[in-house]
């Protein structure tokens, strides 16, 4: 990444499982200078203390106020150099989707991009955090999915999926119609699957995705979900490809990169889980054959795919395991 004076990254949705462990990493880099997390208030100091408590947060992190919708971005993208956009509404219901999944996930991106062609002097990458949702289509059936697919089956009974798609559908539309308003800096989206693996110390909470983990190892969890395929991909792993492309002088505008290790059920992580714990007496969702599922495989073709190999599947759930046992998220019983 150029250096314009200095380094100065900004991310959005800071508080969040994904920006959180980026916003780590960004800390205890000393090519970043400085980093902005943007929080919703930045007065409710108990919400986001966590990332105030990270190594190097005291020298280099300063924390903005805003949401998708009403952000500062104008002031809060003066002097930056990179852009880095996870904030998305993730869940998965709500009790009106286009209000509160939707439209924020679509004018999160375009309000974004506006605002970063009015910086355009210095911010040189815009990198925003999409998922496979937004190119999964399990109508079309097909074997093998890669960057070049999308899914266009996605609609509002779904809305999760469906924002993601028209996001990501808007931001290249975006792309397309303002060429010369954002010349001067890369777009770049990462597509990353079910995300899992430890978050940063002092994580506040579980997200959607460590908590449909852990609802599926206790058999809570809604057996529409748990008996899904899912592509897998480690949080450590999704940090790696967000820096990679802020801090590579290769070329990656317009690219997205689909990040997953495998697919798999949730019912065969519970089972490798009890594998690797034989000292625990888990019982995951079971299997419902009633349920039908594609079998298909996400592979990538893009040029920003990491160069070393994925954390191995193992790891990923041992970690996953081992971190909601130590902050008591989970406990299942030790056999007799």
């Amino acid at each position: 990444m150029i250096n314009n004076l200095q380094n100065k990254v900004v991310v959005t949705g800071a508080t969040g499982y994904i920006a959180s462990a980026i916003i780590k990493e960004l800390l205890l880099d000393d090519e970043i200078d400085k980093v902005v997390a943007i929080v919703r208030d930045k007065s409710n100091v108990d919400k986001h203390r966590f990332l105030l408590e990270l190594k190097n947060a005291e020298k280099k992190l300063e924390i903005e106020s805003g949401d998708l919708q009403n952000a500062d971005y104008d002031s809060i993208f003066s002097g930056a150099t990179g852009i880095l956009h996870v904030a998305s509404p993730y869940v998965y219901k709500a009790d009106d989707a286009q209000r509160d999944i939707i439209e924020p996930a679509i004018q999160g991106n375009l309000r974004v991009l506006e605002a970063a062609s009015r910086h355009q002097s210095t911010i040189r990458k815009v990198i925003i955090t999409s998922s496979t949702a937004a190119i999964i289509d399990l109508e079309k059936k097909k074997e093998q999915y890669d960057e070049s697919d999308w899914n266009d089956s996605s609609n509002i009974s779904n809305p999760y999926s469906y924002s993601k798609y028209l996001a990501e559908k808007a931001t290249w539309s975006y792309k397309e119609n303002n060429a010369d308003k954002v010349k001067s800096f890369e777009i770049i989206i990462i597509n990353p699957a079910f995300v899992l693996g430890p978050p940063v110390e002092g994580y506040p909470s579980l997200n959607t995705s460590l908590t449909t983990f852990r609802n599926s190892l206790m058999n809570i969890g809604d057996k529409v979900v748990t008996n899904r395929l899912v592509g897998l991909i480690d949080i450590r792993d999704v940090v790696k490809a967000h820096i990679k492309a802020l801090k590579s002088t290769e070329y990656f505008d317009h690219q997205r990169y689909l990040m997953a290790n495998t697919v798999i059920s949730f019912a065969g992580m519970g089972e490798l889980v009890k594998e690797i714990f034989p000292q625990y007496q888990i019982d995951p969702t079971p299997i419902d054959p009633s349920i039908h599922v594609h079998p298909h495989k996400l592979t990538s073709n893009s040029p920003l795919k990491l160069s070393e190999p994925y954390i191995d599947l193992k790891t990923t759930l041992t970690d996953c395991v081992n971190y909601l046992i130590n902050s008591k998220n989970f406990n299942p019983k030790l056999k007799q």
